[in-house]
C-alpha cells in the first residue's frame, strides 16, 4: 500500500473549497449579522464600498437610503451589488453575495423594516406602537427608498475551519 505525497504547506491556502459555509451556516451568518460591506462602481468603473445596516424581511437582505447617497446614484445607473457579511461572532466566517438591487419606495416596506431594525436592537422585543412612530418619523425622508437585494451568487469562507485543518495537520480533501 503506497502513501499520498504530502501537500505542499501553500495548498490549503489556494484550494479552498473545504473551508465554504453549507447552506444553513449561511443562513445562520445572514440571521445573526447587522452589518455588511457594500460595492458598487462609479460612473466610470471605479469600486467604492461602505458599510451599511441590513436586516433581512422576508429572507430579502434589505437597506434604505435616500437620494443624496452614492449608492442610490450608483445603483440606480448600475444595480449590480456586492454584499460582504461576517459572522459577529467569528470574522473568519464570511459570507459574499453577488446581485442586483432593486430600488423600492414603499411606505410598508420601511414600515417592516424598522420593526424588524427596532425588534432586533431591543433585544427581540418588538417596539411600542408609539416608538415605532417615532423611529419610522426618522426615517421617512420624502427621497427614502428601500433597497434590495436579489442574490445570483453565493460565495463563502471558513478561516477557522483552514485554520483548524493547517493546526492539526488534517489532509481534508483526501
Amino acid at each position: 500500500m503506497s502513501e499520498k505525497p504530502a501537500r505542499p504547506a501553500w495548498f490549503a491556502r489556494r484550494e479552498i473549497a473545504p473551508f465554504t459555509l453549507d447552506d444553513a451556516e449561511v443562513a445562520e451568518v445572514l440571521a445573526k449579522a447587522t452589518h455588511a460591506v457594500v460595492s458598487w462602481v462609479t460612473r466610470d468603473s471605479k469600486p467604492v464600498s461602505a458599510v451599511v445596516v441590513y436586516v433581512m424581511v422576508d429572507g430579502v437582505i434589505t437597506i434604505t437610503s435616500t437620494t443624496n447617497r452614492a449608492k442610490y446614484h450608483a445603483w440606480r445607473r448600475n444595480p449590480a451589488a456586492s454584499f460582504c457579511i461576517w459572522d459577529p461572532d467569528n470574522i473568519g466566517r464570511q459570507v459574499t453575495l453577488r446581485g442586483t438591487i432593486e430600488i423600492i419606495q414603499s411606505a410598508d416596506l420601511l414600515r417592516r423594516f424598522t420593526e424588524i431594525f427596532l425588534t432586533q436592537r431591543m433585544g427581540g422585543t418588538p417596539p411600542s406602537p408609539e416608538r415605532l412612530a417615532a423611529e419610522i418619523e426618522k426615517f421617512d425622508a420624502p427621497d427614502r427608498h428601500m433597497m434590495q437585494l436579489h442574490v445570483e451568487k453565493v460565495l463563502t469562507h471558513d478561516l477557522t475551519r483552514l485554520f483548524k485543518a493547517e493546526r492539526d495537520g488534517t489532509d481534508v480533501w483526501s
